[in-house]
C-alpha cells in the first residue's frame, strides 16, 4: 500500500456498512489516504441515499480524514464501484461481506464478489 491512497468505499446505510466505513478510514489514516464513499440507489429512492450519505458525511467529519461522498442512480452496485474506481484510479476498494439483504440493498456478499472478480485495483473485504 502506498502514502496518500484513494479509498473507494461501498454505503448502503446498514450497520456492516459503517463498519466497513471505519474500517477504510483506518486504511486513509494510516497511509494518508482519502476517502470516497459512494451509495449506489434505485429510482424513487434518492430520500433514503441522502439520508445515508448524510449519516457518512457525519461519521467522516470526526474521523479527520479527506473524504467525499457521492450518490449514483444505478440498479448495480458492484458495477457503480467497480466503474467509479477505474474512473477516478482509486488504489482500494473497501466492501462489506454483507449488507441490508433487500431490494435496496447494496452491500451484498454477491456484490463484494463480483466486486473483487472485476475490479482493477485491490479489494478490502470487511468481515464483521
Amino acid at each position: 500500500m502506498k502514502e496518500g491512497m484513494r479509498i473507494l468505499v461501498g454505503i448502503d446505510g446498514s450497520q456492516h456498512s459503517m463498519w466497513v466505513l471505519v474500517e477504510a478510514c483506518n486504511v486513509a489514516k494510516k497511509f494518508s489516504g482519502s476517502v470516497k464513499a459512494i451509495t449506489a440507489y434505485k429510482q424513487g429512492m434518492e430520500e433514503d441515499a441522502e439520508k445515508i450519505q448524510q449519516k457518512a458525511q457525519r461519521f467522516l467529519e470526526t474521523e479527520g480524514v479527506e473524504f467525499t461522498v457521492s450518490a449514483i442512480l444505478g440498479s448495480n452496485p458492484s458495477r457503480a464501484l467497480v466503474d467509479t474506481a477505474k474512473n477516478e484510479n482509486s488504489d482500494l476498494i473497501v466492501v462489506g461481506s454483507r449488507g441490508l439483504g433487500s431490494a435496496a440493498a447494496f452491500l451484498l456478499g454477491s456484490v463484494s464478489k463480483e466486486v473483487v472478480s472485476k475490479a482493477s485495483c485491490d479489494v478490502l473485504v470487511v468481515k464483521k
